[in-house]
């Protein structure tokens, strides 16, 4: 079996279909790029685009006047609420305010109650002190009958406070029910 050779195209036939490809791609780009105007024949006539485009031109000047309309309501909505938003800023900065005074009026009395709870806690210790003094000079017997008549959450701390034997000492001299509730709550 013989394979069949095509013979070469000639530089004259090739250079030919180039120059034919290259005039129809000038032609078409000419045609669909050029710009407006430039061939007279390209789109409708003058009277033409005068007949068939006064009737949308009228109908957009009627909707004009009636869109104007529309995009100044929707300014003054957007105006009113932008007023409204800065009115409600406004107040929330007054409110914020007057919160962040009125916090720091009770924080300055928060630290002044509690400057003056330890000054009675001062107080108070230097009291109880000097009554665990006293009842550790007294009697068992007398100290044991002003335990009676405390109370027993004064009396309990207070006992806290003495050495134990004298605490022993005042518990053995206080009724029995008293002395019993007093160690319960010593206990505790």
């Amino acid at each position: 079996m013989q394979v069949q050779t095509l013979a070469r195209p000639s530089l004259r036939s090739i250079t030919g279909c180039l120059i034919l490809g290259l005039l129809i791609k000038i032609a078409l780009s000419t045609a669909l790029l050029a710009p407006s105007g430039w061939l007279k024949w390209a789109g409708p006539r003058a009277s033409e685009a005068a007949t068939s485009g006064a009737a949308p031109e009228s109908a957009t000047n009627h909707r004009l006047p009636r869109l104007l309309a529309l995009v100044e309501k929707e300014r003054q909505t957007l105006l009113a609420r932008e007023a409204a938003a800065a009115a409600k800023e406004e107040q929330l900065r007054r409110i914020k305010q007057d919160v962040e005074g009125r916090l720091k009026e009770l924080q300055a009395l928060q630290s002044r109650l509690m400057e003056t709870l330890e000054e009675e806690k001062r107080i108070k210790g230097e009291h109880n002190r000097h009554l665990v003094a006293t009842l550790q000079a007294m009697s068992p017997d007398r100290a044991g009958k002003l335990l009676e008549q405390m109370d027993e959450e004064e009396a309990v701390r207070l006992l806290r406070r003495l050495p134990g034997k004298e605490a022993g000492a005042i518990l053995s001299l206080l009724t029995p029910d008293k002395a019993a509730r007093l160690s319960h709550r010593f206990l505790q």
